[in-house]
């Protein structure tokens, strides 16, 4: 009958080693392709993308204000150039709204434009995704919904570093009895 330690496939505490760096070494390049990614993921965006918007409905307009649709952009950068009470088609003066950049509020006296809907025509600039950065995007995201594994697997690479210094302090202490 054949010993257990003759088995081929078998792997012995003197494995132990190789393994936990090649686990180590894992994490840590998947710790720096995390790390670059988050760091520079937004250079591979388009940079100054345009686009013109005429006469986007926004609905009751009040003090509270409203966001343009562009707001929903990478970075976007609005810029009014006309606003109209779409009701009747009178052009709300300057006075009467604060904007701030892709959003917008009612800021004059309480009267006519006020609680009212509004088109707005207005210019946008903005960042626009790659297929670099999205899929850099979607690294990111997947990393950090499992980090919480990642952190599990790291702490039990740690504790195996530890314990094969130990046995291989402690099985060279034998040896060197014997």
């Amino acid at each position: 009958m054949r010993k257990i330690t003759q088995k081929k496939a078998q792997m012995g505490i003197e494995n132990a080693p190789a393994i936990v760096l090649i686990v180590g070494l894992t994490f840590l390049t998947l710790a720096t392709v995390a790390f670059i990614g988050e760091k520079y993921g937004n250079t591979l965006d388009v940079d100054n993308s345009f686009f013109q918007v005429v006469n986007e409905t926004l609905t009751t307009v009040t003090e509270n204000g409203e966001y343009f649709e562009a707001n929903r952009l990478e970075t976007p950068v609005c810029e009014i150039y006309a606003i109209t009470n779409s009701s009747d088609g009178i052009l709300v003066p300057t006075t009467n709204y604060t904007q701030t950049n892709c959003f917008v509020a009612f800021s004059g006296p309480i009267g006519h434009f006020n609680n009212s809907d509004w088109n707005v025509s207005y210019n946008v600039s903005f960042s626009e995704h790659t297929v670099a950065s999205n899929t850099t995007d979607d690294l990111q995201t997947n990393i950090s919904d499992n980090t919480s594994i990642a952190g599990i697997i790291l702490t039990i690479n740690l504790i195996g570093i530890v314990l094969t210094i130990l046995i291989g302090v402690f099985l060279g202490l034998r040896r060197t009895r014997i």
